[in-house]
């Protein structure tokens, strides 16, 4: 039997590309073959699984054909985009950053916070998704429940996953995931413009620990003021509880705050953030702030360095 091929095949591909084209040659081959029906099963399902490195797809362009349906991929780019203001190319720059406890992690802070919004929405079933075997193939809707994952993220760097081993995030791909177009789109544009993150989120994004504590606090303060509302109603007295008072130092430094603390003058410090002498600010559209911690941590560097002197 004689193949041809419609034109000359392009010198670069995508690794998802390749991974595809792969498999479709192979299956050719399976069929061409004498071998019996289980090992025709076993070799067409290992040419339909296919490694996808994360977030790869977000620098392809979409060329995947669906029936009313978007691919998980299209969608999350969206949300990513209308909720953190980051385009898609953006995304694996932003995973590949290395760790800093500042611009970068609260960057990945924030594409993470889209994901579980948008599984949410899944775990709900307000946005029907669906799977489809890599490279094509019969399409079958996903159980809500199998939005019910620890890391949500590891399906969106990818849109895909392994339909059978749906809770194995290790499990060889098998299938791409897509979302109910219409549906998605109606959600999405019924979502509020968010506005710049507040100094209180950002601290919040980049302490865990923090953003733990001023919840515990929070529902102290409600678990006291019903306590306070209870007692009243009996006599006229007063509860107070020491530990609802949570005051904490704050994490950002506005640039008139670390003018105070270094002593330093507004030109002063851009230029040794220039030469690189001098942590760097947090950019918030057209203001900036400064990680409490690094900034004490110049000042004693500063201060040792004199006492050697």
């Amino acid at each position: 039997m004689l193949l041809a091929h419609c034109g000359p095949m392009p010198v670069a591909l995508a690794a998802s590309d390749h991974a595809v084209i792969m498999a479709n040659d192979l299956q050719m081959k399976i069929r061409m073959s004498d071998w019996s029906h289980d090992e025709f099963d076993k070799a067409e399902a290992m040419a339909m699984t296919q490694v996808i490195d994360p977030w790869s797809p977000y620098l392809e362009a979409e060329a995947i054909v669906a029936n009313g349906r978007r691919t998980l991929v299209s969608a999350f780019a969206d949300l990513v985009l209308v909720q953190s203001q980051f385009a898609k190319h953006e995304l694996p720059e932003i995973f590949a950053a290395p760790e800093d406890e500042g611009e970068n992690d609260v960057c990945r802070h924030l594409v993470q916070q889209d994901a579980v919004f948008l599984t949410e929405q899944f775990v709900r079933g307000g946005i029907a998704t669906f799977a489809r075997p890599v490279g094509g193939g019969d399409v079958v809707e996903i159980p809500a429940e199998y939005w019910e994952i620890d890391n949500p993220l590891i399906r969106m760097a990818t849109g895909a996953f392994n339909l059978e081993h749906w809770a194995c995030p290790d499990a060889p791909i098998t299938h791409r995931i897509f979302v109910d177009g219409p549906a998605f789109e109606e959600w999405l544009a019924g979502l509020e413009t968010p506005g710049a993150l507040t100094d209180e989120e950002l601290e919040e994004a980049l302490d865990p620990r923090l953003r733990a504590k001023r919840s515990v606090a929070a529902r102290k303060r409600a678990k006291g003021r019903k306590i306070a509302g209870r007692v009243s109603e009996n006599a006229p007295a007063r509860v107070q509880d020491a530990s609802l008072d949570v005051t904490v130092e704050p994490l950002l430094l506005t640039i008139k705050e670390v003018r105070q603390l270094t002593r330093l003058g507004h030109n002063t410090i851009y230029k040794m953030i220039q030469q690189g002498s001098f942590p760097k600010q947090i950019k918030r559209g057209r203001s900036a702030r400064w990680l409490r911690s690094k900034v004490e941590e110049w000042v004693a560097a500063q201060a040792s360095e004199q006492g050697a002197d």
